[in-house]
């Protein structure tokens, strides 16, 4: 009777390469005595299986509600075909040899934390992996960072040089074993080594040798060298890191001179979540956030005046959020070992290896030709990074864990379907912005975004820039048909796109998109909005339609077209980028809309006393020509004025400070005082009401920091409840929320709370961030939908 029995072809796509996928199909089809066979290849994973009807509806529902932890199915096929015949039937389940097909569709897997098992085998004396550095399985270790092409095998990885060893040959081709194709199998026998030099690039110790033993090994040396104060640089999965004490002042002052790095804060990786607990608070999401297995790190609040473990205070002077990372390698969990052995530190400064504004180091020459002298060592180790990848970082805002920079462990993104499906089959690739660089690629079946790549304002980071143009598009096997990128011309992400159209003969026009439009676009990329949303988007800089600077816009937006429905009154940028530096020249720009010089001049405000008569007078007559200061309607930029009135910045340190120092000041305040815009019929949000010669005399003679933060958070508070006015206007469409100044999380909270309070329905990023690194998602969704025009 075959009545029963039916033979399936499933096929299932998502990332499901590089998890575990086939042994797990192996394992669930022999328990359920099913024939036939599993094979990865560039396209997913498919199955060719028999069996009874109720089997196989059994297998198939499992197949996607047991699926292994780092898996993600974004679709299931399932086809009929002939049973075999009794010549052909096997004889039971097997998996065969990945191939090569000539389309895509697999997703790359971010790279991945040390699972918990892997854990226990470095710290077990009785496994064969005890204290080796590398240790992985299928469950866990570097995915994207070691990639030379898909389908996901050994040989298309930089692990393709080492030799597996017999015991670790077993393992591999043990379907029953949890190292079953994990491709960066090895142990001390057949892997990788760790390697000690000092800064010039002298060895000063090896571990080619198996560690067992072993009593001067590299981690133990890089131990005594962060317990004496030392920095150090430390080879990782995606790049090399900064590492230093961070109890320890003076190597935390030291490494801030060395990165050039004054202010900005530092993350710190902490030996385990105990000791986390003694030095930031937070939420249970936070805490989930923290030790998931993508070990980002989470901005949580600082607790120093109450640390047991006593960090030192330079680590994010002024900031009441604190950057902390669990050990996410087995290499991390060794080196806090030894040094707790060395009785030193658990919690070390972790930055990446570069000079500011440079990308993160992947090869120890790099390293040294930029600190040469400077370091105590370089732990370097010879398996190549073949793509380069930051860590994560993450908060908590408007009730959810929001990615601020999408890189190892939650990049390359991926999304599947809803828009992609609609296209017409050409191959898509968006630039992205100028800042916080991404490259994104639309494929029939899917998008994806490859991680956080940088500022696109040195040599060096353009070149990482194409070459993860380049990378994305080879592991792809395709070739790109259609360009997409941002309307600035002056941005080198929108240069290298006219390049690349040019040369490569491309048939396709090349699409440009408005900045803040696909701020509101990646949004609806992100959760499937394929209606008109009212989109708000607040920023910093963006290239407007009317060749002014954009960056506080409420528009109408569609996947194909915008409407510029609202925007903020603008102001003047005097002298251009300085004013961006000199968040002082911004208030004076304002009140210059508002006031007299001389009155200006009458007020004694904080933020000009330590200007003069004559630079006072130079920058009215820049403010007076126009030609050096252009108009903006920037939201970040009028919070740079705002922060300089509040006497929070002089000198803008790194990107955003001012907007953090708000942030901090509105959490301080145990009241709030009452501001507001003024909204125009035509949504004009003029900010005058906010500078009113009352509330500037009370500024410039009140001396406590109680109106500061009062002030701070009324601010804040103001922004929010112009978005709710303005929204309620359009209550039967989404919000959506884009742009860097949606990172400010005591705006996203109050933003969330009134927009449930009116019952709107509201959306900001997740997954992907608010900044410009989501700008590649938008321009893609846009790209998507005009296939339909």
């Amino acid at each position: 009777m075959t009545d029963n029995i039916a033979r399936q072809y499933i096929h299932i796509t998502g990332i499901v390469q590089g998890v575990g996928f086939r042994p797990f199909v192996y394992q669930l089809a022999t328990q359920h005595a099913l024939v036939g066979s599993v094979i990865n290849d560039s396209e997913g994973v498919k199955i060719d299986v028999q069996g009874s009807l109720s089997t196989l509806a059994s297998f198939s529902a499992q197949l996607v509600e047991q699926a292994p932890t780092l898996s993600r199915i974004d679709d299931v096929t399932i086809t009929e075909r002939p049973l075999w015949s009794e010549l052909e039937k096997p004889i039971s389940f097997g998996i065969e040899q990945s191939q090569l097909r000539d389309s895509t569709t697999v997703c790359i897997s971010p790279d991945q934390g040390l699972c918990d098992a892997c854990k226990r085998d470095i710290s077990n004396a009785d496994s064969r992996y005890f204290q080796y550095p590398f240790t992985n399985c299928t469950h866990c270790g570097p995915r994207y960072s070691i990639i030379k092409a898909l389908p996901y095998d050994r040989a298309a990885t930089s692990m393709q040089d080492f030799a597996l060893c017999p015991d670790c040959a077993k393992a591999y081709k043990n379907p029953l074993d949890r190292r079953y194709h994990a491709q960066p199998i090895s142990c001390d026998c057949c892997g990788p080594w760790v390697s000690l030099y000092d800064a010039k690039r002298r060895m000063k110790s090896c571990s080619e040798l198996p560690l067992i033993g072993t009593k001067h090994t590299a981690i133990e040396q890089l131990a005594q060298q962060i317990k004496n104060g030392g920095i150090v640089a430390i080879k990782g999965i995606g790049g090399f890191h900064l590492a230093c004490d961070a109890t320890n002042p003076q190597a935390v002052a030291n490494l801030r001179l060395l990165k050039h790095r004054p202010s900005k804060p530092l993350a710190i990786m902490v030996s385990d979540v105990g000791i986390a607990k003694e030095v930031v608070e937070g939420c249970d999401v936070e805490w989930q956030a923290l030790e998931a297995q993508a070990r980002p790190i989470v901005l949580m609040r600082n607790t120093q005046c109450r640390q047991k473990v006593k960090m030192s205070d330079d680590l994010a002077p002024n900031v009441p959020y604190l950057g902390v990372m669990l050990p996410y390698t087995p290499l991390h969990y060794l080196l806090f070992a030894e040094l707790e052995k060395l009785g030193a530190t658990s919690a070390l400064v972790i930055t990446s290896a570069n000079l500011s504004g440079m990308p993160i180091a992947t090869e120890l020459a790099q390293v040294s030709a930029q600190f040469s002298g400077s370091i105590s060592a370089i732990l370097d180790h010879n398996r190549p990074i073949v793509s380069a990848c930051d860590d994560s970082l993450v908060h908590y805002a408007g009730g959810k864990i929001r990615v601020l920079r999408m890189a190892r462990g939650y990049a390359p993104v991926s999304h599947f379907g809803t828009g992609s499906e609609q296209s017409t089959g050409n191959i898509t690739v968006a630039l992205g912005a100028e800042q916080k660089s991404t490259i994104g690629l639309a494929l029939p079946k899917q998008w994806l975004l490859s991680p956080y790549i940088g500022d696109l304002d040195d040599l060096d980071t353009e070149q990482r820039y194409q070459d993860t143009f380049h990378h994305l598009a080879a592991l792809y096997h395709v070739k790109p048909q259609q360009l997409v990128c941002d309307k600035h011309p002056g941005y080198h992400s929108s240069q290298f796109a006219q390049t690349y159209h040019a040369k490569a003969n491309l048939t396709t026009p090349l699409l440009k998109v408005q900045h803040h439009h696909a701020h509101v676009l990646a949004v609806m990329a992100e959760h499937h909005l394929t209606e008109q949303v009212l989109g708000f988007t607040f920023d910093g800089t963006g290239w407007g339609d009317d060749q002014t600077v954009w960056g506080g816009e409420v528009l109408l937006s569609t996947p194909q077209s915008y409407q510029r429905v609202g925007h903020l009154r603008q102001f003047r940028l005097i002298g251009g980028e300085k004013a961006i530096k000199e968040p002082a020249r911004l208030l004076f720009a304002i009140l210059l809309e508002c006031y007299s010089l001389a009155e200006i001049k009458a007020m004694q405000l904080p933020a000009f006393s330590a200007w003069s008569e004559f630079y006072f007078n130079n920058l009215y007559q820049l403010w007076q020509s126009g030609s050096q200061s252009p108009y903006t309607s920037s939201t970040g930029r009028l919070i740079d004025a705002w922060a300089s009135l509040l006497g929070l910045v002089d000198k803008v340190g790194y990107e955003g400070e001012c907007g953090l120092q708000l942030e901090h000041a509105a959490m301080c305040a145990s009241s709030e005082s009452a501001l507001s815009f003024d909204i125009s019929k035509d949504n004009l949000i003029d900010w005058q009401p906010l500078f009113s010669a009352q509330l500037l005399q009370r500024i410039a003679t009140y001396k406590s920091d109680v109106l500061r933060h009062e002030l701070a958070l009324g601010f804040i508070t103001a922004i929010a409840n112009v978005i709710i006015a303005i929204a309620q206007d359009y209550s039967y469409l989404p919000i959506a929320l884009g742009g860097g100044v949606f990172q400010n999380r005591v705006l996203v909270d109050k933003v969330f709370a009134l927009a449930k309070q009116q019952d709107l329905s509201i959306f900001c990023g997740e997954t992907l961030p608010a900044n410009d690194a989501s700008i590649t998602a938008g321009q893609l969704w846009y790209a998507i939908f005009q296939h339909n025009n």
